[in-house]
C-alpha cells in the first residue's frame, strides 16, 4: 500500500510537467542542409487509430487530469516534480549527446547528473543551472538523423504520439534497458520509473499542437507535418545540440 499512495503522489505531480511540443525553427540554418526525404505513410490507416485514441485520451483524461491537479498542487511543488524527473531523465541526453556526435554536451549531462543527484539532493534541486551545466538536449529523431540513419516511416503511439519507426524502436530498446538496470536494484524503483515515463508522455500529449482543434478538417494531416517539420530541423548539421530543457512527445 506504501508504494501505491507513492505511485499515485508521483502521478498527481508529474503529469503537471510543462512539456514543449516539437516546433521547428523558424530561421534557416546557416550551413548547407542535408537532403531530407519524407517516408510514406504506410502505416496511416493504424496510425489514425491512434490518433484518434490520443485525441480521446487528451479529452476526456489527460486535460481535465491537469486542470484539477494545477489547481490544488502548490507551485513549488510542481517545480520539484519538474526537477526530480529532469534528473531522472539526464543520462538518456549522455547516450542521445554521444549518438549524435556530442561529445561535449554528453559531458555536461554527466556533469548534471552527477551534481543534481548529490548536492541536488537527487535532484530535489537544480544546482548544476546556476554553475553554468545548463541542461543539453538531443531528442532520439535528431540524434538518429546526426548518426547518418534516415528516418523510418511515421508512426503514431498510443499515450505517447508521433514517432518513427527508427526512432520509437531506438527508444523502446533504451527504456527496456533503463528498467532492467533498475530492476536489478529494486523491482520497485523499476516499475515506479516505468509509471513515471508513462504519465509524463501522456502529459506531453497536452503540448501537440492541433490534437484538441476541431475546427481543423485534418488535424492528423496537420500534426504529422509538424511532427516531419521537427525532425527535419533536427536533421540540419550544427556546431553543438540545443541548450534547453525542452521535451518532445518522442522524448
Amino acid at each position: 500500500m506504501g508504494f501505491r499512495r507513492t505511485a499515485l503522489a508521483c502521478v498527481s505531480i508529474i503529469a503537471l510537467i510543462p512539456v514543449a511540443p516539437p516546433v521547428a525553427e523558424a530561421e534557416a540554418p546557416s550551413v548547407p542542409t542535408q537532403e531530407f526525404a519524407i517516408p510514406n505513410d504506410i502505416f496511416e490507416p493504424v496510425n489514425r487509430a491512434m490518433f484518434d485514441f490520443n485525441v480521446f485520451v487528451v479529452g476526456y483524461v489527460v486535460n481535465p487530469a491537469a486542470s484539477i491537479l494545477s489547481y490544488v498542487t502548490p507551485g513549488p511543488v510542481q517545480r520539484v516534480a519538474t526537477n526530480l524527473y529532469e534528473n531522472i531523465n539526464e543520462p538518456e541526453f549522455v547516450f542521445t549527446n554521444l549518438l549524435a556526435g556530442y561529445p561535449k554536451d554528453a559531458a555536461v549531462s554527466v556533469g548534471r547528473f552527477a551534481i543534481n543527484t548529490t548536492i541536488g539532493l537527487a535532484g530535489i534541486v537544480d544546482v548544476a543551472t546556476p554553475m553554468g551545466l545548463v541542461r543539453r538536449s538531443t531528442e532520439v529523431s535528431e540524434a538518429i538523423c546526426k548518426a547518418g540513419v534516415p528516418p523510418g516511416p511515421y508512426i503514431v503511439l498510443p499515450l505517447i504520439g508521433p514517432t518513427n519507426v527508427f526512432s520509437g524502436g531506438l527508444l523502446g530498446a533504451t527504456l527496456a534497458a533503463e528498467w532492467y538496470a533498475l530492476g536489478l536494484v529494486s523491482a520497485t524503483l523499476a516499475a515506479a520509473d516505468a509509471l513515471l515515463d508513462l504519465v509524463v508522455a501522456m502529459a506531453s500529449l497536452r503540448h501537440t499542437r492541433d490534437i484538441p482543434d476541431e475546427h481543423r478538417t485534418d488535424t492528423y494531416a496537420v500534426q504529422q507535418k509538424e511532427f516531419w517539420d521537427y525532425v527535419k530541423a533536427g536533421c540540419q548539421p550544427t556546431e553543438h545540440g540545443a541548450m534547453t530543457a525542452a521535451v518532445s512527445p518522442t522524448r
